[in-house]
């Protein structure tokens, strides 16, 4: 089976990677605008620095100088000649600084007249730039003072790509760890979201043939309550129809029987009017069918009725005095006579289930039961505990084919008896729609061969019984 896509799913992914996407756009934006503000922060400690230090730079080669002439030498105590070193090179010295950038002092003609130790292995460029600049990747500032002399600052460190390095982990980390958490609680909030469609979900899978009420749209958000109008308009018009169709059904069942009765009448008296003439036989043939029609008409209408829905009960009764009246009308017949015997020991058989649906349901398996049974052999209605009651017949086996299709419309097994395959099918519908189920099997329980059908009744949350009116033993009435 192809795994269908989920909507909840799709949205958390969508939610979750665009809150990605909006915080890595935030981040850039935010790592975009500190290190604007750290590259103005670091140039402007380069223009100060250079401000502060080439006055100091200018007023110690004075100070070491010759009579104030702009002489390079060497920062040594005695400031000889011989100490000084050439114009080209400049001399070597320093003036205390922070140890994140380093300098380069020269006089008015572009000779290196201090050059810090950190500078060494600084390829200085041809024309010195003033102001900012960017040489050999790294930033510089130049400032020439009212007396020629320049300081170029160069900045050594690498605080800069290391503020903003800190910066894209500071905002780069959370992120990965709240992603897991941004997905989770987008799932979560999706699918607390999605409970309502999943409420509507089950109310559309409780309707069926037996239910089709209209849909409650109370509770429902604004997105679902048309879809749940329009569910249970639509509802509403199969229920119509579904009505016709019964009331259709069962009126015309209802109505077949009197003609038929009075056909079959007539028959039988035309039969005994003509005896052994010609014709008899026909006649015989005719009563046959028609009986077999009336049986099917009053199958109609058990099946009719079933489907009206009037199986339900809420309320418990003792169903016992109904099941010794059905068998008490078989074994009243001349067909079946004293052929059903009841086994009650397992007490009273008590189920909320109305009395009119068990009697036929027990009505058309015990005729089952009868027809394809071994001819002559008894059948055992056995009142077994747990609100079940049990139908076992003698004859062959079933086999397992056949045991499968019992129970559906029009399906009959393997038998030569009349019938129209409807009675099993109408057991099983009563007891499906009072909440109970109906079991077949063969070999029986405990034989070798006969076929066994097991009614489990439902028990209602009403516990009250209902043996009949009060201190008369009155049997609940009962139309099978």
């Amino acid at each position: 089976m192809t795994r269908r896509p989920s909507i909840a799913l799709r949205l958390a992914l969508g939610l979750t990677t665009g809150m990605a996407l909006l915080w890595i756009g935030a981040a850039a934006i935010s790592v975009s605008v500190m290190q604007h503000e750290l590259n103005e922060a670091y140039d402007d400690s380069l223009e100060q620095s250079a401000q502060r230090l080439l006055p100091l730079a200018v007023h110690d080669l004075r100070e070491r100088g010759d009579g104030g002439r702009l002489v390079g030498g060497a920062y040594n105590e005695g400031g000889d000649d011989d100490d000084r070193p050439d114009a080209g090179d400049g001399p070597a010295g320093s003036v205390p600084h922070d140890s994140s950038f380093t300098y380069v002092v020269f006089d008015s003609q572009g000779v290196i007249m201090l050059r810090d130790q950190q500078a060494a292995d600084f390829a200085l460029p041809a024309d010195l730039p003033e102001g900012f600049a960017d040489i050999d990747g790294q930033r510089t500032f130049g400032l020439t003072d009212r007396n020629g002399f320049s300081i170029l600052i160069v900045e050594t460190s690498d605080r800069r790509l290391n503020g903003v390095m800190d910066a894209i982990s500071a905002l780069g980390f959370p992120l990965l760890a709240l992603l897991p958490l941004m997905a989770g609680g987008v799932w979560l909030a999706m699918r607390l979201a999605l409970r309502p469609l999943e409420a509507l979900r089950r109310d559309i899978a409780k309707r069926d043939s037996k239910n089709l009420e209209p849909l409650l749209s109370d509770g429902h958000p604004a997105e679902l309550a048309p879809i749940a109008e329009a569910v249970g308009a639509l509802m509403s018009r199969l229920k119509s129809a579904l009505d016709a169709e019964r009331s259709f059904a069962a009126r015309s069942a209802h109505e077949l029987r009197t003609p038929i009765a009075g056909a079959l009448a007539q028959t039988q008296q035309l039969a005994a009017e003509l005896g052994n003439g010609p014709g008899a036989a026909r006649l015989v043939e005719i009563e046959a069918a028609l009986k077999k029609l009336a049986k099917l008409s009053e199958k109609l209408l058990q099946l009719a009725r079933v489907e009206a829905g009037f199986a339900r009960s809420d309320r418990e009764a003792d169903l016992l005095p109904v099941l010794n009246m059905v068998v008490h009308d078989f074994n009243a017949s001349t067909l079946w006579h004293d052929r059903v015997h009841v086994d009650a020991a397992g007490g009273g058989v008590v189920a909320a289930i109305d009395p009119d649906a068990f009697a036929i349901a027990l009505r058309n398996l015990i005729e089952n039961a009868l027809k394809h049974g071994a001819a002559g052999q008894p059948v055992q209605v056995i009142a077994a505990a747990a609100g079940a009651v049990r139908i076992v017949n003698q004859g062959g086996l079933v086999g397992a084919a056949d045991l499968a299709r019992l129970g559906q419309p029009f399906a009959r097994g393997d038998t030569a008896a009349d019938g129209n395959g409807l009675g099993l099918s109408i057991a099983r519908s009563i007891l499906e729609q009072a909440g109970g189920s109906l079991s077949l099997q063969s070999p029986a329980s405990g034989a070798m061969d006969g076929f066994e059908a097991v009614m489990v009744l439902p028990r209602g949350d009403n516990r009250q019984t209902n043996h009949g009116a009060p201190g008369t033993g009155a049997t609940p009435k009962v139309k099978a």
